[in-house]
């Protein structure tokens, strides 16, 4: 049934989120920092020290399944034959692509599958839950990035001779190995300067910038992508 797949997704989605809490529990990051003086640039870099596991990535794209599943179930039982749930980039599409699968369902139902579809997203398909969904389940293995800084606070330990000019900037979002997730301009203002500051930071885990998941977290995404499932799209289809 299509509120088992989804009730499955949210089981998934707890595992996927414990199994990344004892990742991140291992300090798998190491933060490094570059004092470059005469540049006036101080950098922090983070490192991975371990790569996110193996077990990881099939637990994400087995939420994606879930969720796809229970949307196929769905249109299958609307139909009164095996389709799978259309979604398409634009209305053209839908119709010509769609017509034949969806004729047995109720003029309602054929309606509302159409308002549901990505491309009457605010900026585009690309920006659509739906269409999210289907590029993910499409991509397996998923593609993760290195990491993903949700927050971080950048402060001084110690500094002698030497000013901060304006605030740090803080990259926070996916990162790549050796990325540069914190920037602080300084300047010199006297002899035998020094500057020493740290970077608190919270990680999670993300999707590869370039792939489907287009550097969002993993878990925020997927959390998202079960809520317009259960919430919008099971909901508008059922009632």
């Amino acid at each position: 049934m299509t509120e088992a797949g989804v009730a499955r997704a949210r089981g998934l989605l707890a595992e996927l989120a414990a199994a990344e809490r004892t990742y991140l529990a291992t300090t798998p990051y190491r933060l490094v920092h570059e004092n470059d003086m005469r540049a006036g640039r101080y950098l922090v870099r983070v490192e991975v020290v371990t790569p996110v596991p193996s077990e990881i990535p099939p637990l994400a794209h087995a939420v994606i399944r879930s969720l796809r599943t229970s949307l196929d179930e769905l249109v299958t039982r609307l139909a009164g034959k095996p389709i799978h749930f259309p979604i398409y980039e634009s209305l053209a599409l839908f119709a010509q692509r769609s017509r034949r699968a969806i004729a047995g369902m109720s003029d309602e139902a054929q309606a509302t599958l159409e308002a549901l579809q990505p491309y009457h997203t605010i900026g585009g398909f690309r920006n659509g839950a739906l269409w999210t969904l289907q590029q993910l389940d499409a991509e397996d293995p998923p593609r993760l990035s290195a990491g993903y800084l949700r927050s971080a606070t950048m402060g001084v330990n110690t500094q002698r001779k030497t000013t901060i000019v304006g605030e740090p900037s803080i990259a926070t979002g996916p990162f790549t190995d050796g990325g540069i997730v914190a920037t602080a301009v300084t300047k010199i203002i006297g002899p035998d300067p020094k500057l020493d500051m740290f970077l608190r930071a919270e990680y999670g885990t993300a999707y590869a910038p370039d792939g489907a998941g287009r550097g969002r977290e993993v878990l925020a995404l997927l959390g998202e992508l079960c809520e317009h499932v259960e919430r919008t799209v099971l909901p508008a289809l059922t009632s």
